[in-house]
């Protein structure tokens, strides 16, 4: 037996820290809406988060009090019903950019909201530099979406309407039904929240999403948010 490398094997797995994100109750979340948009629906319980979708959108964000490095995450549910599109193939497109599910994490970095900046920011934007601690800035948001565009399926963009949003097209869906995804990072992202968008006000489109199961592989515990 090696056992430097059994060593290495068991110094490098018991850092890792398992952060349940709950899914039960509301209390460490925030629910907010974008300006003009009318707000998704979102309430918890036994059975999970479960979001209303009612050609509506809006931010779903669990802020962390601290930053928190990310080598893996799961998330699982139940699609209860999907965006309808006369095509799939314009999924992501103006007009169509609706997915049953993005999960988001707030990446800090150099950019600050300030001056003309702040006064001239949408709202959605506002809300997103609401979650950098007093004194940093961020980078952007790491988007992993799921989507119904087979042609997306395994594709990056930085979305045409802001470059402060990094999507990663990972899994495809094809009907409703239970879901459960694992993604593992290449290289550890570093997150000050996580940021759930759910979305049909595009296509006015109407389903639920429960989320019963939000867990994060990291290295380091975040600071309680109790």
């Amino acid at each position: 037996m090696n056992y430097r490398n059994l060593f290495l094997f068991l110094e490098k797995n018991l850092l890792l820290a398992l952060i349940v994100i709950p899914t039960e109750n509301l209390s460490d979340w925030k629910i907010d809406k974008f300006s003009k948009i009318p707000p998704n629906i979102v309430s918890a319980s036994k059975q999970g988060l479960l979001v209303k979708v009612k050609g509506s959108a809006g931010p779903i964000i669990y802020p962390f009090k601290a930053k928190v490095t990310i080598s893996e995450f799961t998330i699982a549910g139940d699609f209860k019903g999907l965006p309808v599109f006369s095509e799939k193939s314009k999924q992501g497109g103006k007009g169509f950019d609706d997915y049953a599910l993005r999960i988001g994490f707030i990446v800090p970095g150099e950019k600050k909201l300030t001056g003309l900046k702040k006064l001239f920011a949408p709202q959605w934007v506002k809300q997103l530099y609401a979650q950098v601690p007093e004194g940093t800035g961020l980078d952007h948001i790491q988007f992993f979406n799921v989507t119904q565009n087979v042609d997306q399926l395994g594709q990056q963009r930085h979305h045409p309407a802001s470059d402060l949003i990094h999507e990663d097209f990972f899994k495809l869906v094809d009907i409703k039904g239970p879901f459960n995804y694992k993604y593992s990072f290449k290289t550890p992202l570093d997150a000050l929240a996580v940021w759930i968008s759910i979305d049909g006000d595009d296509t006015q489109s109407e389903f639920d999403v429960l989320i019963n199961k939000l867990e994060l592989n990291t290295s380091e515990l975040p600071a309680s948010n109790n």
